[in-house]
């Protein structure tokens, strides 16, 4: 399924960096933390979307 969100964003011209999925237990706060501070500097390095308009 994540594989095929993949393939959807492209063809709208999202960026595939802009999605991330990772499992995280619900005991691993910091992994967590880890994660949504990487990801979040990711999206911010990307800066803003170009997404085309399908008509």
């Amino acid at each position: 399924m994540f594989e095929m969100t993949s393939e959807f964003l492209n063809l709208l011209g999202i960026d595939p960096k802009r999605v991330r999925l990772e499992w995280i237990s619900s005991a691993e706060g910091t992994k967590f933390a880890k994660t949504a501070n990487e990801f979040t500097e990711t999206i911010k390095a990307l800066g803003p979307a170009n997404i085309k308009k399908v008509a």
